[in-house]
């Protein structure tokens, strides 16, 4: 019991020399290699750290660019004028209800003018008219009917028979 720590000696854990020793690796005895190391000017240096674009990717994305642009522009456009003609439509529609509330009231006081015994009032009033009845009624009749004529149409010159055969031709 007199070793109860044995799971705190982390040098239980740790390999032994000779293991470190077999694990190494042995020293080379080949030269040493010439260092590859490049010098190059400082325009040098700065011309090959810039981006080289390819002429035909930089035109397509422009391209690319244009037409995403144009699409987005016409949206817009489209979006704006909706919005317009959603206005025009409010309003027409605004105008048509005043215009309706307009012609009911007008409506209402043309049959509150026109009806049936106000009407009979100016006839009699007015006009001097009286109501029908059983008075002595007079009876018109026409012996002679209708009549119906016919006209002759009237006979066409030689030149008029020529000129309407020649534009039945032509038509």
């Amino acid at each position: 019991m007199a070793n109860q720590n044995e799971a705190y000696d982390f040098s239980l854990f740790e390999p032994s020399r000779k293991e470190q020793e077999q694990q190494r690796p042995a020293p080379s005895k080949q030269p040493k290699k010439k260092n590859n190391l490049i010098r190059i000017s400082e325009e040098q240096l700065e011309k090959s750290r810039r981006i080289k674009y390819k002429p035909t990717t930089v035109i397509g994305g422009i391209l690319f660019s244009l037409i995403v642009l144009t699409i987005m522009g016409t949206m817009i456009l489209s979006q704006v004028q909706l919005t317009e003609l959603t206005e025009n439509i409010n309003d027409a529609n605004a105008l048509l209800a005043e215009q309706q509330s307009i012609t009911t009231q007008l409506q209402v006081k043309v049959e509150s003018q026109l009806s049936l015994r106000s009407v009979e009032d100016y006839a009699q009033n007015q006009l001097g008219m009286q109501n029908a009845a059983n008075n002595p009624i007079t009876y018109i009749s026409l012996a002679n009917g209708d009549k119906a004529e016919i006209i002759q149409p009237e006979e066409k010159s030689w030149l008029d028979t020529i000129a309407d055969a020649i534009s039945g031709l032509l038509s």
